[in-house]
């Protein structure tokens, strides 16, 4: 592999992942650094079937079907676009890694230290997670006013507090936690902080 940096942004729906994926890739840009930027699931075959799920409801779909979409939805994200750019040198900002399948299939009864095994059979690691936290009830509000919902507000939140307990438990050193109540330019100072110190000895482009 080559020099790049694989960047994960996480946390539940609504904790402004996707603002602050952009943000990110804008101020890399920025200071002229060769960035992509990746959303999962991906618009690809996996990823299709995935949000036809997610749109349409579960239904009778067992939780270990559901993580198997998800896992070859990223082993093809992981062969055709994150490990070509790595190997280019150029910065990967995901919207959403395994952090994401292991928080939310975890909340549906399956070992989240399980899932991170098997996607690290393939998937590399990042060297920089940041997860956005968030209240639950906060969250269900700000998805409701963004995309309206079908499903029952109560069985949503409890939901997102079960995935937002496991995004908390997530330690490792690579791994940084931020409270997503503050406003999106607050955040973003703040994981752009971290990320500056550890692009130092990255080459930008010429």
């Amino acid at each position: 592999m080559g020099q790049g940096i694989l960047i994960a942004i996480e946390g539940i729906d609504g904790s402004g992942k996707s603002t602050q994926a952009d943000l990110l890739t804008r101020a890399l840009v920025r200071e002229g650094y060769p960035v992509v930027k990746l959303k999962e699931p991906t618009s690809g075959r996996w990823g299709q079937r995935i949000r036809e799920i997610v749109q349409g409801g579960r239904g009778d779909l067992r939780p270990q079907a559901e993580l198997e979409l998800f896992v070859q939805d990223r082993y093809e994200d992981v062969q055709e676009r994150i490990l070509p750019a790595l190997e280019q040198d150029h910065i990967v900002v995901m919207d959403r890694y395994y952090f994401s399948t292991m928080a939310y299939q975890g909340a549906l009864g399956l070992d989240p230290r399980a899932i991170q095994r098997v996607n690290e059979e393939f998937a590399p690691r990042p060297d920089l997670v940041f997860i956005l936290h968030l209240p639950p009830s906060v969250a269900v509000q700000r998805i409701t006013r963004s995309r309206g919902t079908g499903n029952d507000a109560f069985e949503q939140e409890r939901y997102l507090a079960a995935v937002e307990a496991i995004y908390t438990d997530l330690r490792e050193p690579s791994i940084h936690h931020l409270d997503a109540l503050q406003p999106a330019e607050e955040v973003h100072r703040e994981i752009w902080r971290v990320v500056e110190a550890s692009l130092q000895p990255f080459l930008r482009e010429p």
